[in-house]
């Protein structure tokens, strides 16, 4: 029975990460439009599969990497393209994630530890969160680990393939999140020159060879795509030369560190941040300016810094008990998170709170290393005991300066109670175990298992708050249950720069009647405009410039070619809102609009609009997954001669 119960305890983290996970999909999960519709696009041909199209018709491509989108669109083909299929590839690799934590840390450590650091990540609050939308982290946190597994088989062996592997196994990562997947390879390569038993020059000719594995693997699709002339595949979407390798130092690089004011290819995500981290939470997103001290700030801690005390203090009680292996496995996972943290706190451009969930595995790892070291320090050693109580308190500490933050109009419960509930429990558990540190040994075990079952309280708080919340359209982030209607509100017109799933029915209706044998059933300025009919339809719609209206795709001549060829009809303008608008407005594409309106006629909008909101929506419950602000938005008819609309 007893070797039994580490399986049973493993199989209950993983239910549990699955239930958060995957709970009620389609109702819940966050799907970013313009990835849904580069799916269902993908699913139209090898071509638009293999080029990462945006559109069924391959005129633009998506701005990330293939390899996720190849997931979901494979997930797509076997159970029929919907929300729940396009979610679940992340919901397995979440799980996976969680499994593959423990067996890495088990191996070094122990079960205790393995177990821990999987019920950490199981309920990591951004950990949820991405693992319910369609975003590509899931898949390059899963892949990441895989490296780590075959770097530590190289280590322990000093066998070269595992290496290599590794090194293909970031390539891969690098086909998943670009550059973002090489925040591992210092600490890859640190770790390899320290414990490889191997001579230092055959060490360092390994990593040479590691490295010459690494960069076919990596660069290989985007070689691809390079030597593709560009009339035989898509156009690199947020790249203004129409190439890869300058999406891949530019858009997913460059503009993450710096964000020139006006600068005319920064997307949504580079909307003009609140002025304060309040007025950001209550505007829907968990946004902190750049800084060193940035990830300790309350909107982004909540999302995965919960046990930091815990990570700092128990992976000091780590380093001090351990030596060899385990000492440079904690070496590995801290120089992981550090590599991160370091990146993400410099990331003054292009920045969301769900890129910290790939520093999740190392805290969690080094957080259940962290706390056993520091139970077997409390029962071994007098003067270390104390740290036990010492972490126990500098959680219950931080983590009420972490919720107090939201307690300032985030939140309607908790206000007199909260606050003083965590420390009183903190209090009492580190008094608890200092008296009980020189006897009562049958008592101090279920009090330390009672202070971390507290300790763990808000995590699964924020993170059943994630798997109840009901956005449908918008950017993976976790969020606490019972917010006020301020809050949901600002979530709701956050979550709207990402754009619909549903589109218009009526305009919908309206183009598909009226396009005759035009190849594209609509040109939009943007794919934000364009996703949602793509989605509906899987008809081909042209956005013209790109994800945010900016990019050089089409001259004006290109474009009046296409037009005088049939190859599409109707166009539309206009993007909502005067905020949505200074993220996608028509600015960058001037000469080809204003070619729209003095060469095609507008179409009365009550022969096509089926939706309208106030430009701007009050508070909503979060759950509309329709546009709510179809305001501002003109539909021309650029074959004007023609008779009906």
């Amino acid at each position: 029975m007893k070797k039994l119960s580490p399986r049973f305890a493993l199989a209950a983290i993983l239910i549990v990460a699955a239930l958060l996970r995957g709970w009620s999909l389609d109702d819940g999960g966050v799907l970013v439009p313009y990835y849904f519709a580069g799916v269902r696009s993908m699913l139209q041909g090898w071509h638009n599969f293999f080029f990462n199209a945006f559109d069924p018709a391959g005129f633009v491509s998506l701005d990330k990497p293939p390899v996720a989108f190849w997931l979901q669109t494979a997930s797509a083909k076997l159970f029929g393209f919907g929300r729940a299929a396009v979610l679940l590839p992340q919901v397995i690799e979440g799980v996976a994630a969680v499994a593959l934590v423990y067996w890495l840390v088990r191996r070094r450590f122990g079960v205790a530890p393995g177990l821990l650091a999987a019920l950490f990540l199981a309920l990591t609050p951004v950990s949820v969160a991405v693992d319910r939308s369609n975003n590509t982290e899931s898949c390059l946190v899963l892949v990441l680990l895989l490296a780590t597994w075959a770097l530590c088989r190289a280590v322990e062996t000093g066998r070269l393939l595992p290496l290599l592997l590794a090194a293909a196994l970031i390539g891969i990562g690098f086909n998943v999140k670009m550059l973002v997947a090489f925040g591992v390879v210092p600490a890859f390569a640190l770790v390899y020159l320290i414990g490889t038993p191997l001579p230092v020059w055959r060490r360092l000719g390994r990593l040479v060879a590691a490295g010459i594995v690494l960069a076919p693997v990596a660069l290989s699709w985007s070689l691809a795509y390079e030597l593709t002339p560009p009339e035989g595949r898509p156009f690199v979407d947020s790249s203004p030369s129409n190439s890869m390798l300058e999406l891949v130092v530019g858009h997913n690089f460059v503009q993450r560190f710096v964000r020139r004011a006006g600068d005319r290819i920064v997307p949504a995500a580079a909307a003009t941040p609140p002025a304060d981290q309040a007025q950001a939470v209550q505007a829907g997103r968990d946004y902190v300016p750049a800084g060193p001290l940035r990830l300790a700030s309350p909107p982004l801690a909540a999302q995965i810094f919960w046990l930091l005390p815990l990570v700092l203090i128990g992976g000091i009680a780590a380093w001090w008990r351990s030596a060899g292996e385990p000492r440079l496995q904690l070496v590995l996972w801290g120089l992981w998170v550090l590599a991160y943290g370091v990146v993400f706190s410099a990331a003054a451009g292009l920045f969301h709170s769900y890129y910290l969930v790939v520093m999740a595995p190392g805290l969690c790892a080094i957080a259940g290393i962290g706390a056993v070291a520091l139970w077997e320090l409390y029962r071994g050693a007098r003067r270390a005991a104390l740290l036990l109580p010492a972490a126990i308190l500098a959680t219950g500490l931080w983590q009420a300066y972490v919720v107090q933050f939201f307690l300032a109009g985030s939140v309607e419960i908790g206000h007199s109670w909260l606050v003083p509930g965590l420390l009183g429990l903190a209090v009492a558990a580190a008094l608890a175990l200092v008296l009980l540190c020189r006897g009562g040994a049958a008592l101090a075990l279920p009090t330390a298992a009672a202070a971390l079952a507290a300790g763990l309280l808000l995590p699964v708080v924020w993170s059943v708050g994630t798997s109840l919340a009901a956005f449908h359209a918008g950017f993976p982030a976790a969020r606490p249950p019972f917010e006020t209607r301020v809050a949901l509100g600002g979530r709701q017109r956050w979550s709207q720069l990402a754009g619909a799933i549903d589109g218009d029915p009526k305009l919908i209706g309206f183009l598909e009647q009226s396009r005759g044998d035009a190849p594209y059933l609509l040109a939009a300025v943007n794919a934000r405009q364009a996703a949602p009919i793509i989605i509906a339809t899987g008809a081909p719609v042209m956005a013209l410039g790109g994800f945010s209206g900016r990019d050089p795709i089409l001259s004006t001549d290109d474009f009046a070619r296409l037009v005088a060829e049939n190859q599409v009809r109707f166009a539309l303008l206009g993007d909502g809102s005067r905020g949505i608008r200074r993220v996608f407005g028509e600015d960058g594409q001037k000469a080809l609009t204003d070619w729209i309106r003095e060469n095609g006629r507008e179409i009365d909008p009550a022969l096509w609009r089926g939706l309208a909101a106030p430009e701007d929506p009050g508070p909503a419950d979060g759950r509309s997954s329709r546009p709510a602000e179809n305001v501002g938005i003109q539909l021309f008819d650029l074959r004007p001669a023609s008779p009906g609309s």
